[in-house]
């Protein structure tokens, strides 16, 4: 055959399959632009793609994706609309003095833990970060922060670790107060609280604006002002438990501790006992020394006001596979620490000081640090008391005082004997529409409860059980997905396990 027989057969063919495919991908008669032209020259690339483009019905996109009915019935009426959100008032700058350049010059010496309660000056050889997880509620989380450096815990070790899934919004300052996942990074850093974003490759910044280099032995970007960690997406508890290990795994913490952001915390002052003065964070450090003793029992989690601050050894959870993250939130604990026990690990529980779990925060978070001036007071108070005035404009609060206050703050979060207010902290704030990543704060306080109900219902399948004593049942390990249901599907429990009490 010639090589001109050969190319006229090449082109039958290509001008065959040409117009196969354009019958077969095009409905008739074609709807051409006013351009007349399929392929546009570059010079029009910036036009409106709809006058140069041929237009293409969706309808099989729209058959198999845009509609769950028949496509030749009409479709149903729009669902009607739930009765409006109640309004939340506004929510008040929680610390106004870090707002205020002016006058942060002036009390910058105050934003630090007050006199025996200031961190040793050289470091304890161990590594003693303590992670903060954050997904909503920012008065809440930096009454928390503010807290601990009042109580002593060395700024530079605390990582708030940012769980909002609003990627690099608050970093570069698009959400705003309002926003129940707004964050603030520069008063974090004016703290001495660092800041580090996750993602890839890895630069560390340790000060506003200065780049360093890569740092050894961690595969993921950071972008540091000191020890903030920012999820790539949102992420259920038990995800977020395992990222914590993963950072662990990075920075080569064989341990390290964990708290609950809504927590208000105090170093005992009026011990009379203990001599010489030690704090909240000399304790925890004296745990832990104990801990890694050669002689100690072999451990997985020592707890300080069950899980309000945990300490934890990082071996020992990737031991037996991290957490369950298909039990999203409530019960994935009952799943991971049932486990340990069942691989011998043990779980001790220490009292250290003051720590008090909370709803509401301060009118000005200043007053932990004693500032001179700032009244502690909370919204709500029920048995608000006087104060000496004069004191607290010279010396600013007093250990005693404070401590009142958050022991009235902790009541008020469980004044019916149950848990009716103990969340309640987390859709205080309802604004942000218009911004970055909006979502409306009502629904995602009803998706998450909706999760929790699915994680609760998982770990009742999974062990064939409702509630967390299935170690006491006789349940082993092995039993895992292996049980039937020890409840009835028209009872307490419920179709999938999640109703009624035991959890």
């Amino acid at each position: 055959m010639s090589t001109r027989s050969r190319n006229r057969i090449l082109l039958a063919i290509s001008l065959f399959l040409f117009i196969y495919s354009f019958t077969h991908n095009h409905q008739f008669p074609i709807r051409w632009t006013s351009s007349s032209r399929l392929f546009p020259s570059r010079q029009h690339d910036n036009d409106d793609a709809n006058t140069l483009r041929q237009q293409v019905p969706l309808a099989s996109l729209q058959s198999e994706f845009f509609t769950w009915s028949d496509p030749d019935s009409p479709p149903g009426p729009k669902p009607p609309s739930k009765p409006p959100a109640e309004p939340s008032p506004p929510i008040p700058d929680p610390f106004p003095l870090l707002s205020q350049p002016d006058s942060l010059r002036k009390y910058r010496k105050y934003l630090q833990a007050v006199g025996e309660n200031a961190p040793p000056k050289k470091h304890y050889p161990q590594k003693t970060p303590l992670l903060v997880g954050f997904t909503r509620n920012w008065p809440q989380l930096l009454q928390c922060v503010v807290s601990y450096i009042a109580a002593g815990w060395p700024p530079e070790d605390i990582y708030v670790v940012e769980n909002t899934g609003t990627m690099f919004s608050n970093r570069e300052g698009k959400l705003g107060l309002q926003n129940p996942f707004y964050l603030n990074h520069t008063q974090l850093g004016m703290l001495g609280v660092n800041v580090i974003i996750v993602g890839n490759p890895l630069f560390l910044v340790t000060s506003p604006g200065t780049l360093s280099t890569q740092h050894p032995g961690m595969d993921s970007f950071c972008v540091r002002v000191g020890g903030n960690l920012h999820t790539p997406t949102l992420l259920t508890f038990a995800q977020l438990q395992n990222f914590y290990l993963w950072e662990a795994l990075n920075r080569s913490w064989p341990t390290f501790f964990w708290t609950h952001q809504d927590l208000l915390v105090f170093s005992s002052e009026d011990d009379e006992f203990s001599e010489p003065h030690y704090t909240l964070y000399d304790r925890a450090v004296s745990v832990l020394q104990f801990l890694l003793e050669p002689t100690s029992p072999k451990w997985a989690h020592h707890f300080f006001a069950y899980d309000h601050l945990t300490l934890v050894n990082t071996d020992a959870l990737l031991s037996v596979g991290g957490w369950d993250t298909q039990i999203p939130f409530y019960a994935t604990d009952c799943d991971m620490y049932v486990r340990l026990m069942w691989a011998g690990f043990w779980q001790g529980e220490s009292e250290i000081g003051i720590i008090l779990d909370v709803a509401t925060v301060l009118d000005d978070i200043g007053a932990l640090f004693r500032i001179p001036g700032i009244v502690a007071s909370f919204q709500g108070d029920p048995n608000a008391t006087t104060f000496d005035k004069e004191r607290i404009e010279k010396e600013g609060e007093t250990h005693e005082r404070l401590v009142d206050i958050g022991r009235r703050m902790e009541g008020m979060k469980y004044q019916d004997g149950e848990n009716t207010w103990r969340n309640t902290w987390q859709l205080k704030q309802r604004g942000g529409q218009g911004e970055p990543f909006y979502r409306d704060a009502e629904g995602f306080e009803y998706a998450t409860k909706m999760m929790i109900d699915l994680g609760r219902a998982v770990f009742a399948e999974k062990w064939g059980h409702r509630g967390c004593d299935i170690a006491k049942i006789g349940i082993k390990p092995e039993d895992a997905w292996r049980l039937e249901r020890d409840w009835e599907r028209d009872g307490e429990g419920g179709e999938e396990g999640y109703e009624g009490d035991g959890w």
